[in-house]
C-alpha cells in the first residue's frame, strides 16, 4: 500500500509476443521500464494464451512486487476486439471493486495486438481511468523504437471521458432527467480545469439548463426564473437544450404571484397554470408515473373552473356571502337538497363560503357560463381516478387500472377545454410543452 495517498496504486499492462530475434530490446525492457516508472502496489498483465509464457517471465523478475496474470481465456481472442473488451473490462471491475479507484489506475497498451489495444483504452475510458501510457522513442530503420531510447509517455482520458459523459448528459436531457443531468455535470473535479474550452462551456452550458429546467419540472417557477438570470450567459451555450426567448417570458409569467384580490389578473396567472401543469402530466405519463399525471390533470380540471370564476369576480376559495350571486346559488342548492356551500374556516374570511371543483361547476352552470355544463359532463373514470390512486384515498397504483391511451385521451380532452376556453391557450400550450426535449 502506498502510504504517502493512503491509497493503491495499479498499474495494469498488455503482454504481446515481441521480436522473436529481440525478446529483451522488443518486449522485457520496454515492460519492465514501465513497471519501474512509478511507485506500484500490483501489476497485472494481460498476456493473449499465446503469450502467458512471456507474462510468467516478465512475474518472474519483478518479484517481490505483487504481480497478477489475467490472461485472455481462448487463443485467437487477441484479435477480436469485443472479446478483449470485455475480458479487460472485467479486470478493471475486479480492480476497483478491491477498493482501487479508478484515478489510482495506469494503463499501458504498448504491446499486444491492436485489437488488445484499442480495447485497453475503451475500457480504461468507460471506467473512468484518467492516465493511459504507451512506450515510444526514437526509432531504428526497422521502424522500432530503439533498446535504450524508450521513453514513457502519458496520454489523458479526460477529454474522451468528458465527451462521453457530455453523450450520457444529452440522453438524459432528452428524456426529462434533469435532476441527473444535475448530478452527473455539477461536480466539476480536478480534470474539468483541463478540458478544451469548447467542452468547458458545454458542460457547464448543459449544467446551467439542466437546473433551471428540473425547478421549472417540479413547479419551482420563482426558483427557475431566478437560475434562469444567474445562468442565461451560460445555458445560451446549450445548444438545442438552450432556453428560447419563450421559455424565459414563460418563466417570468409563472413566477409571478396570484394576487386573488384582481379577479382579472388572477384568471390570466391560472390560465399559464393549467397550461403548464397539462405539459406537466404529459410528461408524467410519458415517465410512467401515473399517479402524479392524475393529480395534475384533476388540478387542472379544478383550475378551469377557478378562473372561469375569477373571469367573473368570484374566487372559489372566497365567496362572499353578502354577493348576490351566491346568495342566488346558495338558495338554488337548498331547493335542490343539496348540501350549501361551506363555511371558510380562515379567520379573516370568516364571511365567505368555499366551494370545491363539483361545485364550482354547478355555480358556473347557474350563472349561465357554458363551461358549467362541459365540466359537469366531463366527470367519469379519469376524474375520479385520482381520489382513487395510493397518493390519495384508494389502495390500488392507477398503473394497474389505466394504460398510456386512457391517460392521453384524458388530456386531450382537457387540451380541448383549454382550448375552447381560449384561442391563446394552443401558444400557452405549445411552450410548456418545450421543456419536453423528446417531442422535438
Amino acid at each position: 500500500m502506498n502510504a504517502e495517498a493512503n491509497t493503491e496504486t495499479v498499474l495494469v499492462l498488455t503482454v504481446g509476443t515481441g521480436y522473436i530475434n529481440d525478446l529483451e530490446g522488443s518486449l522485457y525492457a520496454p515492460l519492465l521500464k514501465s513497471i519501474e516508472t512509478g511507485r506500484w502496489d500490483r501489476v497485472y498483465l494481460l498476456p493473449s494464451q499465446g503469450t502467458c509464457v512471456r507474462a510468467e517471465e516478465l512475474k518472474h523478475r519483478v518479484e517481490p512486487m505483487a504481480v497478477r496474470i489475467r490472461a485472455l481465456p481462448d487463443a485467437g481472442d487477441e484479435s477480436d476486439a469485443d472479446t478483449c473488451f470485455a475480458h479487460f473490462d472485467a479486470v478493471l471491475a475486479e480492480i476497483i471493486a478491491g477498493g482501487c479507484k479508478p484515478q489510482d489506475i495506469t494503463l499501458d497498451f504498448t504491446r499486444g495486438t491492436k485489437a488488445m489495444s484499442a480495447a485497453l483504452v475503451l475500457a480504461g475510458v468507460g471506467r473512468g481511468v484518467p492516465r493511459l501510457r504507451y512506450i515510444g522513442g526514437k526509432r531504428g530503420p526497422a521502424g522500432r523504437v530503439r533498446a535504450g531510447k524508450e521513453e514513457i509517455r502519458e496520454v489523458r482520458t479526460v477529454i474522451a471521458s468528458a465527451r462521453q459523459r457530455l453523450g450520457v448528459a444529452e440522453h438524459l436531457m432528452q428524456r426529462g432527467d434533469f435532476e441527473a443531468v444535475c448530478t452527473l455535470l455539477g461536480q466539476a473535479d480536478a480534470a474539468y480545469s483541463v478540458l478544451p474550452d469548447r467542452l468547458r462551456r458545454l458542460s457547464a452550458a448543459y449544467n446551467a439548463s439542466a437546473t433551471v429546467y428540473a425547478a421549472w419540472d417540479r413547479f419551482d417557477y420563482q426558483g427557475a426564473a431566478r437560475l434562469l438570470n444567474e445562468n442565461s450567459k451560460q445555458a445560451q451555450n446549450a445548444g438545442r437544450f438552450a432556453p428560447t426567448e419563450a421559455m424565459v417570458a414563460w418563466m417570468s409569467e409563472l413566477s409571478k404571484p396570484v394576487y386573488r384580490r384582481f379577479p382579472a389578473f388572477a384568471a390570466n396567472q391560472l390560465r399559464y397554470l393549467a397550461c403548464d401543469l397539462l405539459a406537466n402530466a404529459e410528461r408524467r405519463v410519458r415517465d410512467g408515473a401515473k399517479e402524479d399525471a392524475a393529480i395534475r390533470c384533476y388540478r387542472v380540471l379544478e383550475l378551469i373552473g377557478q378562473f372561469r370564476l375569477f373571469d367573473k369576480g368570484l374566487d372559489s376559495g372566497a365567496l362572499s356571502c353578502k354577493d348576490p350571486r351566491v346568495k342566488s346559488f346558495q338558495a338554488y342548492l337548498e331547493k335542490k337538497k343539496s348540501r350549501p356551500l361551506s363555511q371558510n374556516t380562515r379567520i379573516n374570511l370568516r364571511h365567505t363560503v368555499t366551494a370545491g371543483r363539483f361545485e364550482v361547476a354547478r355555480f358556473l352552470k347557474h350563472l349561465e357560463d357554458p363551461f358549467g355544463k362541459r365540466l359537469l359532463r366531463f366527470d367519469g373514470k379519469h376524474v375520479t381516478s385520482r381520489n382513487t390512486g395510493l397518493l390519495i384515498h384508494g389502495f390500488e397504483s392507477l398503473a394497474a387500472q389505466f394504460d398510456d391511451h386512457d391517460f392521453e385521451e384524458h388530456i386531450h380532452r382537457l387540451e380541448c377545454l383549454l382550448l375552447e376556453d381560449e384561442a391563446a391557450a394552443e401558444s400557452r400550450l405549445a411552450v410548456a410543452r418545450s421543456l419536453d426535449f423528446s417531442r422535438r
